[in-house]
């Protein structure tokens, strides 16, 4: 069976199990999700939402939103905001918990139709993943527990982004975790920018308490 006839037949499957409410809907849509064929993916995320405002949409609904047409992403653009709406707290939840590819799809589906959260617990949270870290350096002290868990994420971008941020926040609540970070040597590798360490060096320097500067004291900066 070619590519197009499995992807007509899957298709032909959803619609049918869409059409007569099939209790098996929901799980094999997100089957679908997972789809090697683009228009299955998208057309499951889209009912995944509609029907059952599920988080697990939003990757789909991500691609949606970059790649097809303007109807396509209108609806796509709507879901997102229907499934913010109807379980914010989930949303949340995804962006916290998931990680690489997955949390990317999900914070840039979200950021490119310009929801955000109005806890602000939740959107220290959002901004994380959404890499807005002027943002959450504007949020001050309150941004300083969820950077702080930020720092054991395994993508060293994000630990990086992390850092800085914390630095320029300035909170000494901060300084045991980046001392912590001064073995942290990934980065400066292919263009990607300076090391974790070298940041928490001088975010550390930045916030100046006596603990900061000892271990600065103590911190050998070779690779």
């Amino acid at each position: 069976m070619s590519d197009g006839s499995a992807a007509a037949q899957a298709l032909a499957i959803l619609q049918q199990l869409a059409e007569d409410n099939d209790p098996d809907l929901h799980a094999t849509l997100l089957e679908g999700a997972a789809h090697p064929a683009p228009v299955v993916r998208v057309y499951s995320a889209l009912l995944l939402a509609e029907r059952f405002h599920d988080v697990r949409a939003l990757p789909g609904l991500h691609e949606a939103l970059l790649a097809w047409d303007r109807p396509t992403r209108d609806s796509a653009a709507d879901a997102v905001w229907e499934i913010g709406d109807a379980d914010a707290a989930s949303l949340i939840r995804a962006l916290h918990f998931e990680r690489g590819t997955v949390r990317d799809a999900i914070a840039e589906a979200l950021d490119l139709v310009g929801w955000f959260p109005d806890a602000t617990e939740a959107e220290v949270t959002y901004r994380i993943a959404t890499r807005g870290w002027q943002e959450l350096v504007a949020l001050g002290e309150e941004a300083v527990p969820g950077l702080v868990a930020a720092l054991s994420d395994p993508d060293g971008n994000v630990r990086r982004g992390a850092v800085w941020a914390l630095g320029h926040i300035g909170d000494p609540r901060s300084v045991p975790f980046l001392v912590e970070m001064l073995a942290d040597t990934s980065g400066d590798l292919f263009g990607e920018g300076a090391r974790v360490c070298d940041v928490a060096a001088e975010a550390l320097a930045r916030i100046g308490t006596p603990a900061a500067l000892a271990a600065l004291d103590a911190y050998d900066a070779s690779p």
